[in-house]
């Protein structure tokens, strides 16, 4: 798998604020009409910022997200692994994981 040409394609893409709000919609993430969400769910107010290119900045702890896929797995913990998050996110996406096999 060239993991990296794939997370390449995610990252272009989801280099827009309103597909990452998609994204994150689907998973069951609420995102203010300004950007912000909850990148914890125990914070009891939305402190990480969707950038009009898609990257994410969580102010409350000072993390940068450079993509839907760091965010989702390093910040959010959605996912139990790198590649079970980049499989979901590929799917959402309607990206062929299969084309990217060495």
């Amino acid at each position: 798998m060239n993991y990296k040409t794939l997370r390449e394609t995610i990252r272009t893409k989801t280099a827009s604020d309103s597909v990452v709000v998609q994204i994150l919609n689907r998973i069951g993430i609420s995102v203010t009409r300004d950007g912000f969400f909850k990148v914890r769910p125990e914070d009891r107010t939305p402190s990480c910022k969707i950038n009009k290119d898609g990257s994410c900045h969580d102010y409350g702890s000072g993390e940068h997200y450079s993509d839907v896929v760091s965010l989702l797995f390093d910040g959010y913990r959605a996912f139990d692994s790198i590649s079970s998050t980049m499989e979901w996110t590929c799917e959402e996406l309607n990206i062929n994981m299969e084309a990217y096999h060495e």
